[in-house]
């Protein structure tokens, strides 16, 4: 028997498409730079510093794409290429950064304060992980 939990999107799509437009505007940067020739005025350490700029950027759109934050009785998770969770019990206080009217902007977000590992901060952009969020920053069980 799974546990009972609300689970959605970490970003919201506003995010999510604005990221694709930023990668999407660098790719063509960089498609017209090489196509200037002015790539291959670059050294090799210079070259290989930005396909690993490249490569770090890609990722980290991957990572916005697919996140997802997970609300249970007894844990907060967001998966990210480092997951991060947290257990409700560790938790000695919240935040909740939300501003009405604009969640579909700019994902509200859950910044909690525990015993050992210091500030963790979750994002969601779906209303039952916000509802979550609410309840937890009010000292309520996340789950009605």
């Amino acid at each position: 028997m799974s546990e009972a939990c609300v689970e959605g999107a970490a970003f919201t799509p506003l995010v999510k498409g604005t990221a694709a437009a930023l990668v999407a505007g660098a790719a063509a940067y960089a498609w017209r730079a090489a196509q200037g020739g002015r790539l291959g005025a670059l050294s090799s350490s210079a070259l290989l510093f930005l396909a690993l700029l490249a490569a770090i950027v890609l990722f980290c759109f991957w990572w916005i794409l697919i996140s997802r934050t997970r609300v249970t009785a007894t844990h907060i998770h967001q998966s990210w290429w480092s997951d991060k969770h947290v257990a409700l019990a560790e938790v000695t206080q919240t935040k909740l950064i939300l501003i009405p009217g604009l969640t579909w902007l700019i994902a509200p977000r859950l910044v909690v304060r525990t015993r050992s590992a210091g500030s963790v901060v979750f994002h969601a952009a779906e209303r039952p992980v916000i509802a979550a969020f609410a309840r937890i920053s009010l000292g309520l069980p996340p789950l009605e």
